[in-house]
C-alpha cells in the first residue's frame, strides 16, 4: 500500500480513535448506542490497522489479511444495524440483527476453512460471479439480507411515524445507512483505491452515527438535503455559464471575426452582460423551485404574528377564541391541527389543564390533567415559562421520569408543540400546534413563532375569561333567584302546612276530648240519678275507649314523627317474609275496605325471600300506606299490591318492591314529594273532617311521614306516581316501596330479637306499642283472591 493511502487510512484511524474515546468517556448520554457504538468503532478501528498490515504482517495463520479485514467489517455492520433498529423501533428488532449478523459471520469463517476463497482480494466480487464461490455467495448474499432489512426498517419507520421529528430522524438514518452500506461495499471490494475512499466513507457514517446518539435531536434533514441540490445545482449552472463563455470566446478567436483587441474586449464585455442577465434569473429560478418541492414556502414571523393578532382581536367569548385561534395557527403556522388548553392554578401542589373545546380538539375536549410541581413539565412551562415540543416529551431523556397519566394525556391531543401563555407572570393557557402541512419537524424557530403568537393570545385569553365569569355568574344569580323563589314558595306552603295543623291537631284532639267529655257527664248524671245498669256502662266505657284510643293514637304518631326528626327511631331486626308483614299489616283493615265496598287484591307475595325488617314498624309503615289508598279510593273502588323480586344489578343490591296501585283521586305532579312531609294535606284543611277509613277524610297528615322514616331506615326508598289530582275522573296513584333484603349497616338496631312472635310489646292490629292484643282469634285475609 503506497503511501498516499496509508496517511489517508492513519487519518481515518485517528479520527476513529478519537470516537472511540468520546464514546466510551460520554456513554451515559448515548440514546440506544451506549454499548454497540463502542463496539462498532472498535471493529472499525481493527480491520484499519489490518489494511495497513502488509501480508507479511498478519496477525494471523488462520486466515489471510484480507478476509479478516472483511470478517471485522462485517460485524462492524452487524452491530451498526443491531445500533440503527434499537434507535429506530421500540420493539426487540435488534436481536433479530445481530444474530442474523453472528450466524451469517460464522458461516463465512467455517466455508472459508474448507473452500478455498478470494474474499478480500482484488477482484474477488467480479471472479465470484464468473465462477461461483460458496463463501463469496454466503458473503454476498448475507449483505444484501441485512442492508435491504435495515433500509426497510429505516423506510418504514419514515412512513409510520406520527411525529414529524421521528420521521426526519428516520430520514436522518435512511441517508447514514446509504453511505455506512457504500463504505462496506468499497471498502470489501480489495481495490486499493476503493477501500480508502470506503473507510473514509465509513468514518463520516459512523461520525454522523455518534453525533446522532449524543443528540436525541438531528439536525432538519431534509433542509439539508435542499441545501445540497441547491449547491450542486448552482454548480452547476455556473460551470455551465464559465463553459459557455469560454466556447464562444474561443470561437470568436478562432474566427477571427474582428482583429481589434479593442472591438475584441467589447465584445466579451456584452457576452458578459448577457451570460449574466440569463444566469441570475435561472438561479433564482432554481432556488425558488427547490425551496417550493422540498422545504414548502417560508413563513414570515412578522406577518404571521400582524395577522394572528388582528384575528384574535375580534374574540369576544372562550368558544370564539379557541375557534378562532385554531383557525388562525392552521394558516399563519401551516399546520393540520391546533388548540387552546386551559390552565387553573389550584395554590396547591399541582396545576389542572383542561382541554377547551374547539378547534382541532373537540373530540378530546374537556379532558383533565394535574400536572405536580414535581414534574418536569410544571418546571419547562411554569418555571422557565418557556415552549415545550411533543418530541421533548417522547424522546429527551430530561421527560423520563413524567408519569404514565402526563405521557397518555399529551399524546392522545396528537399535538407537536405547546406554548405557555403568560399573563402577568402566571400561567394561565397552553396554544398548541400539531404537525406542519409538508410534514416538516419543529424547530427552535418555529417554537420561538408559536411564543409570540401564545404572548398575543394572553390578553384575548384573559378577557374572555373573565366574559366567561361574568356570564356563568350571571346564570348562576339567575339560578339562585329561580332556587330562592322556589324556596319561598315551599317555605310558604310549609308556613301554610303550620297553620293548618293547628286546625287539624285542634280538630283531632278536640272531638274525642269532647266524647270524653259528653260521656263523663253522661255518666255521671245517670250514676246521680240511679239509672245505670251494666248493658250501658258496658256501651259507655267502649265509647270512652275508642275516644282515649284515638288520642292515644294521634299522640303516638307525634312521638314517632319527633324519633325521626332526630334521627332517634330504634329498629329490631329480625328474619321475616314480607308476605306475613302485608297479611299484618291488611288484617285491622278488613272491616273498613268491606263498608266502603272496595275491593283489594295482592298478587306475587308467596316465594319472596325472607327479609331483615323490624316486623312491627314495618306493618307500621304499609298499614299507613294502605289506609291511605282507601281514604282518598271512592266507594266501590279498587286497590292492587303486586311484589316483585329484582336481583342485583351492578349500582344496587337484592331488593323487593312492592307497588300499591289505587283507583282514587290521584295526587297533583307538583304534591308528590310533599305528601310525605309532616302536617301536609293535599286537600284543602277547611273541609277537614274526621274519620279513620272515610272517603277524603282526614287525620293529622303524619302516617306518610311515619312510612317514609320507617322505609328509609330499613335502607329501603318509597315514592308517589300519579297522572295528577281529579276527583271526577279518578286517575289513581302508586306508591313503590322498595325494600331491600338486609338492612345497611349503619342502621339504627338495637338488640335484635329472635323473632316477632316472642316480641311481648308487639302487637299486629295497632301501630303503637305497649299494649297486647290476642290475635289467634283473627284470621289473616286470603291472598290467593281479591279482598272485598
Amino acid at each position: 500500500m503506497n503511501s498516499i493511502s496509508a496517511v489517508v487510512i492513519v487519518v481515518n484511524a485517528v479520527i476513529q480513535a478519537g470516537l472511540l474515546i468520546y464514546a466510551l468517556t460520554c456513554g451515559k448520554r448515548l440514546q440506544t448506542g451506549r454499548y454497540w457504538l463502542p463496539i462498532t468503532l472498535l471493529m472499525l478501528l481493527a480491520a484499519c490497522g489490518l489494511y495497513l498490515l502488509t501480508p507479511s504482517e498478519s496477525l494471523t495463520v488462520i486466515m489471510p489479511n484480507g478476509l479478516l479485514s472483511v470478517l471485522l467489517l462485517t460485524l462492524m455492520l452487524t452491530t451498526f444495524s443491531s445500533l440503527v433498529a434499537a434507535d429506530l423501533s421500540r420493539q426487540r428488532f435488534w436481536v433479530g440483527f445481530l444474530a442474523f449478523g453472528g450466524v451469517w459471520s460464522l458461516a463465512i469463517i467455517a466455508l472459508s476453512q474448507f473452500i478455498p476463497t478470494s474474499i478480500g482480494q482484488s477482484g474477488w466480487i467480479a471472479s465470484s460471479i464468473r465462477q461461483i464461490n460458496t463463501p463469496a455467495l454466503v458473503m454476498l448474499i448475507g449483505f444484501s439480507i441485512i442492508s435491504l432489512g435495515i433500509l426497510i426498517l429505516a423506510f418504514y419507520s419514515f412512513y409510520v411515524t406520527p411525529l414529524p421529528e421521528v420521521s426526519n430522524r428516520a430520514l436522518f438514518w435512511v441517508f447514514n445507512i446509504t453511505l455506512i452500506l457504500t463504505g462496506y461495499a468499497l471498502s470489501v471490494s480489495g481495490t486499493r483505491l476503493l477501500i480508502v475512499l470506503g473507510l473514509s466513507a465509513l468514518t463520516v457514517g459512523l461520525a454522523a452515527t455518534t453525533y446522532s446518539q449524543m443528540s436525541y435531536r438531528v439536525f432538519d434533514t431534509r433542509n439539508v438535503l435542499g441545501m445540497a441540490i441547491r449547491f450542486l445545482l448552482l454548480i452547476t449552472l455556473t460551470a455551465g455559464a464559465l463553459f459557455g463563455a469560454l466556447v464562444l470566446m474561443n470561437q470568436i478567436e478562432l474566427n477571427e471575426v474582428t482583429g481589434d483587441v479593442a472591438e475584441r474586449t467589447v465584445l466579451a464585455g456584452v457576452l458578459a452582460i448577457t451570460i449574466a442577465v440569463l444566469y441570475t434569473p435561472i438561479s433564482e429560478i432554481a432556488n425558488w423551485a427547490i425551496n417550493h418541492m422540498l422545504l414548502g414556502r417560508t413563513i414570515d414571523p412578522i406577518e404571521a404574528t400582524k395577522r394572528y393578532s388582528h384575528e384574535m382581536s375580534k374574540a369576544i367569548e372562550i368558544n370564539d377564541l379557541v375557534e378562532i385561534a385554531a383557525k388562525t395557527l392552521n394558516a399563519v403556522l401551516r399546520v393540520r391541527r391546533s388548540g387552546v388548553i386551559l390552565v387553573s392554578d389550584t395554590g396547591t401542589n399541582y396545576i389542572e389543564l383542561a382541554v377547551a373545546r374547539g378547534g382541532s380538539l373537540t373530540e378530546v375536549a374537556d379532558q383533565k390533567l394535574k400536572v405536580q410541581t414535581t414534574s418536569p413539565i410544571y418546571h419547562q412551562l411554569v418555571s422557565r415559562q418557556a415552549p415545550l415540543s411533543q418530541f421533548d416529551i417522547e424522546f429527551n431523556p430530561d421527560y423520563r421520569t413524567i408519569t404514565d397519566e402526563e405521557r397518555t394525556f399529551f399524546r392522545k391531543l396528537q399535538m407537536s408543540a405547546y406554548a405557555p401563555i403568560i399573563m402577568d407572570q402566571a400561567l394561565i393557557g397552553l396554544l398548541t400546534a400539531g404537525a406542519k402541512a409538508n410534514d416538516a419537524p419543529i424547530f427552535q424557530r418555529d417554537l420561538e413563532l408559536l411564543v409570540a403568537l401564545s404572548n398575543q393570545t394572553g390578553v384575548a385569553l384573559r378577557n374572555t375569561r373573565l366574559v366567561a365569569d361574568l356570564r356563568h355568574l350571571n346564570n348562576s344569580m339567575t339560578r339562585l333567584n329561580s332556587n330562592l323563589g322556589d324556596t319561598n314558595e315551599r317555605m310558604s306552603k310549609l308556613d301554610s302546612v303550620k297553620t293548618d295543623f293547628v286546625t287539624i291537631a285542634s280538630h283531632e284532639l278536640r272531638t274525642p276530648l269532647a266524647q270524653v267529655r259528653g260521656y263523663t257527664d253522661i255518666i255521671d248524671a245517670l250514676n246521680d240519678q240511679g239509672m245505670l245498669d251494666q248493658d250501658q256502662t258496658r256501651g259507655l266505657v267502649n265509647n270512652l275507649r275508642k275516644a282515649t284510643e284515638r288520642m292515644e293514637e294521634l299522640i303516638a304518631a307525634m312521638l314517632d314523627v319527633s324519633q325521626l326528626d332526630v334521627n332517634a327511631m330504634d329498629l329490631r331486626f329480625s328474619q321475616t317474609s314480607p308476605e306475613s308483614v302485608l297479611r299484618m299489616a291488611i288484617e285491622p283493615l278488613t272491616d273498613p275496605i268491606k263498608q266502603r265496598k272496595l275491593t283489594l287484591s295482592a298478587r306475587g307475595l308467596r316465594g319472596l325471600p325472607n327479609i331483615e325488617a323490624d316486623m312491627q314498624r314495618l306493618v307500621q309503615a304499609f298499614r299507613n300506606v294502605i289506609t291511605n289508598a282507601i281514604k282518598f279510593t271512592p266507594d266501590g273502588g279498587r286497590i292492587d299490591i303486586t311484589a316483585n323480586f329484582h336481583q342485583a344489578a351492578k349500582t344496587e343490591e337484592d331488593h323487593i318492591l312492592i307497588a300499591i296501585q289505587d283507583t282514587g283521586i290521584g295526587i297533583d305532579k307538583s304534591e308528590q314529594e310533599l305528601i310525605f312531609s309532616k302536617f301536609y294535606r293535599a286537600s284543602d284543611p277547611g273541609l277537614h273532617s274526621t274519620g279513620t277509613y272515610k272517603f277524603m277524610g282526614a287525620g293529622p297528615g303524619l302516617g306518610l311521614t311515619i312510612a317514609r322514616g320507617v322505609i328509609e331506615g330499613h335502607g329501603g326508598r318509597i315514592w308517589a306516581e300519579s297522572p295528577g289530582q281529579n276527583a271526577e275522573s279518578y286517575p289513581g296513584s302508586t306508591f313503590y316501596i322498595r325494600l331491600p333484603l338486609h338492612p345497611p349497616e349503619n342502621a339504627r338496631r338495637v338488640m335484635p330479637f329472635e323473632g316477632g312472635a316472642t316480641n311481648p310489646t308487639f302487637n299486629p292490629s295497632s301501630p303503637r306499642s305497649g299494649r297486647t292484643r290476642r290475635t289467634t282469634e283473627v284470621k289473616p285475609p286470603n291472598f290467593n283472591r281479591p279482598l272485598n
